[in-house]
C-alpha cells in the first residue's frame, strides 16, 4: 500500500502543482488513498521531494534529481516493482500491464530510468507502451527488465 501511495505522489506531483501537504493529502484522498499529515509528511521526505518555483509563481512540490537514502533509481525499480503486473512485447513494443492507476508514475520512472533502448513510453491507466529504437533490441530490453522488476528477499 505505502508503494502504491507513493507512486500515486510522484505522479500527482508531476502531473498537478501541489503546494502544501495538506493539498496533496486532499488528492490523495480524492484517487482513494487516505494518508495522515503525518504519513504525507514521511512519503515527501522518503520520495526526497523539495519544492521549486512553480510557473504560477507559487512554490510547489516536484521530484528532487538526488537525495539521501536510497538513490533515485532504487526508488524508481522500487515503485516499478510494486506497479508491474505483467510485461508482453512484439517488433519494437513492449506492453507493460500494471494495477489500475498504475500506468502513469510506472512510466514516469521508466522515463526517468533513461534506460538504454527506449525511445520513449506512453502510459494509460494501468497500461504502459515503451517504444524501442530497434526491433532487434526488444527482447534484450524486456531482459533487462524482467532481471530489474525480480523481487529481492
Amino acid at each position: 500500500m505505502k508503494d502504491r501511495r507513493q507512486a500515486r505522489i510522484l505522479e500527482l506531483v508531476a502531473n498537478e502543482p501541489i503546494e502544501t501537504q495538506e493539498e496533496l493529502a486532499s488528492y490523495l484522498e480524492s484517487v482513494g488513498f487516505k494518508a495522515t499529515q503525518a504519513t504525507v509528511s514521511r512519503d515527501i521526505k522518503e520520495l526526497g521531494l523539495i519544492k521549486v518555483m512553480g510557473k504560477s509563481g507559487r512554490q510547489i512540490y516536484t521530484q528532487s534529481p538526488t537525495s539521501g537514502g536510497d538513490s533515485l533509481a532504487d526508488r524508481l525499480v522500487r515503485i516499478l516493482r510494486n506497479a508491474v503486473t505483467h510485461m508482453d512485447y512484439a517488433s519494437h513494443f513492449i506492453v507493460i500491464k500494471t494495477f489500475s492507476g498504475g500506468g502513469n508514475a510506472a512510466a514516469a520512472a521508466l522515463d526517468s530510468l533513461q534506460l538504454s533502448g527506449i525511445m520513449g513510453t506512453i502510459a494509460g491507466d494501468d497500461t504502459v507502451m515503451i517504444i524501442v529504437k530497434n526491433a532487434e533490441e526488444t527482447a534484450d530490453v524486456v531482459s533487462r527488465l524482467e532481471r530489474m522488476l525480480e523481487r529481492q528477499s
